[in-house]
């Protein structure tokens, strides 16, 4: 199942410019030493209204998942199935990833999970999530 093409806004330009150099850059509040998701825009803990963007680790720990299967395609044959998942960054944060090279069979909450990027010809790079090691 394809990604699509993605596209930056000026809210992105900093997460995709470390996608392009195969680094996780998230968002990360100065005044508390807080971490957080890429969308967030200030900090709930100290009311900081600036966050500045800050390489994390590339480091998760998988929360939890499902398998989403696409449409066959006119001969019948089926695009391998999605593994979408909600993962637990090393700082802190959640993310929303997919996942990648993953045995299904292996999937467990918990499992350790590395950061792994994706080059495409077309559109942005971007992130996806596989077994550590």
């Amino acid at each position: 199942m394809e990604i699509g093409v993605l596209r930056r806004d000026g809210r992105t330009d900093p997460f995709f410019d470390g996608t392009a150099r195969d680094r996780l850059v998230i968002r990360r509040c100065a005044a508390c030493d807080r971490w957080f998701a890429p969308d967030q825009a200030g900090c709930p803990e100290c009311g900081a209204g600036e966050l500045e963007w800050a390489e994390a680790a590339g480091t998760a720990t998988l929360v939890t998942w499902t398998v989403t299967h696409g449409r066959p395609a006119a001969d019948g044959t089926a695009p391998p199935p999605a593994f979408l998942a909600l993962v637990e960054l090393t700082e802190g944060p959640w993310l929303h990833a997919r996942l990648d090279g993953i045995d299904p069979a292996a999937l467990r909450e918990g499992l350790p999970l590395r950061a792994r990027f994706r080059h495409p010809g077309a559109g942005e790079s971007y992130v996806l999530f596989g077994p550590e090691g």
